[in-house]
């Protein structure tokens, strides 16, 4: 009778583990690699179950539950119980509900620590290499409600909304047919969550629902980019492989009364690009664009070193030695450049008359022979003096800053954002304005 007691005492208590359920399947899954804090909160709204992904446990919760690693294990602390993982947690969406969304108490952003942020979906937590990695998984509708607010906008023009959601849409099929999980930030597409969500961008996504641009009927990788500067560009000017839909347009829509990304300048000094170009005792005394494409976009720099020590130039080209891409251009400097369609110029130009009496505007005279005006030679360095007829000028016979100045913000390739912002305004479709930025596209919904 004791041992009959026993195991209905045992079974009893078998019954009271919560069991786990089948969680909430979704239509198109996208997974999302977040960026929390060493330690945070999750908060839950709505049907969710809390697995130890190892013994496959139903954990019981209330809110918050507290995520933290040691000693290479995650760690769920509910009430100040502790439940630790070597494999980690599912916090998984049982049903799927509008109102359903779980907040997160701190997310680590380019310009610091974001206040909580409410996301919808399913949640995985498992050991990372100092702190747990958070993978938010949802479907491909619910992921664009956060993305495209984040992109462009929500107060622009509904069409240039729609052209942008089905842009994310396409490039996100896309990029996870390579990779298990998108990035939170620009090196996917910048996703803020329901916290993110505009009703103007959602109401974009909803109207474009599976529909993608589609080449050869497969989803493209939409890449798009804030502004051209007048002209998109082949994909292989800019970073290396051929994309036949990532063809150069002629872009007069994306200089729009409201773009800011016209005519910008930026200045470096001097001795940031020699350290750049890897100099010691030498120093840049020039740089010139010798290449670009037809849409405008640098493809070579030349610098020209100088040694003072010595008195000898020499000329160095950026590709490949030091820029394996024209895209690269764009921080390769020591500065951010907005995009490489752009001009370089130092601070030293100056017109100069040479010994056969013609005059030459040159961006430097370090190393040149000068003919004072008592008749003397000297080398260029320093400044020199310069003698006016009011007074005596310094003239640096060197740059010390360089002065980059361009049109457009970003890649160039594909959807320009302030392009599809004019087209919408002008009276063109969401496909309208895809079919211009990418060739030979077929813009349809998919199932």
């Amino acid at each position: 009778m004791k041992i009959a007691r026993w195991i209905c005492f045992a079974f009893s208590m078998l019954l009271l583990v919560p069991q786990t359920v089948a969680a909430a399947s979704y239509p198109t899954p996208v997974k999302v690699k977040l960026l929390p804090t060493a330690t945070f909160l999750a908060t839950v709204n709505g049907n969710y179950q809390l697995i130890d992904i190892k013994t496959k446990q139903v954990i019981p919760f209330t809110n918050p539950i507290v995520f933290s690693q040691t000693n290479g294990a995650v760690v769920a602390t509910i009430n100040g119980v502790s439940y630790t993982s070597t494999s980690g947690f599912l916090l998984d969406e049982v049903t799927r509900g509008e109102q359903h969304d779980v907040t997160i108490s701190s997310i680590q952003q380019a310009g610091g620590t974001s206040a909580p942020v409410t996301y919808r979906g399913s949640f995985e937590i498992t050991p990372g290499a100092t702190a747990p990695n958070l993978f938010n998984t949802l479907d491909m509708e619910d992921y664009l409600k956060g993305v495209v607010p984040g992109e462009m906008p929500a107060s622009w023009h509904k069409e240039a909304l729609k052209a942008q959601a089905v842009a994310a849409r396409s490039y996100a099929y896309a990029q996870l047919k390579n990779t298990s999980f998108l990035q939170m930030t620009v090196a996917s597409q910048v996703y803020g969550g329901k916290s993110k969500e505009q009703a103007a961008s959602t109401a974009a996504v909803n109207e474009t629902a599976g529909v993608y641009a589609t080449y050869q009927n497969e989803p493209i990788s939409a890449y798009f980019h804030s502004s051209s500067g007048g002209n998109t560009e082949n994909s292989e000017n800019v970073w290396r492989s051929a994309v036949p839909y990532i063809r150069s347009v002629a872009d007069p829509y994306d200089r729009h009364p409201s773009n800011p990304h016209y005519g910008w300048n930026t200045k470096v000094a001097t001795s940031t690009v020699s350290s750049r170009f890897k100099l010691t005792n030498e120093q840049v005394v020039s740089l010139r664009v010798t290449q670009r494409t037809n849409a405008g976009s640098v493809q070579q720099v030349e610098a020209t070193v100088y040694n003072a020590a010595t008195g000898q130039k020499r000329v160095v080209q950026a590709r490949p030695s030091f820029v394996s891409s024209s895209d690269a251009f764009r921080s390769f400097f020591g500065v951010s450049l907005k995009s490489i369609a752009f001009d370089v110029k130092g601070n030293a130009n100056v017109k100069v008359k040479r010994a056969d009496g013609s005059e030459q505007t040159v961006d430097h005279i370090a190393g040149y022979a000068l003919q004072t005006t008592s008749g003397q030679t000297t080398i260029a360095t320093g400044n020199a003096s310069i003698r006016t007829e009011n007074e005596t000028m310094y003239y640096p016979t060197a740059p010390t800053e360089f002065t980059f100045t361009g049109n457009g913000w970003g890649h160039r390739l594909g959807m320009s954002q302030w392009g599809a912002r004019s087209m919408a305004e002008r009276g063109f479709t969401y496909d309208q304005i895809l079919k211009h930025y990418y060739k030979g596209i077929e813009v349809k919904k998919i199932k």
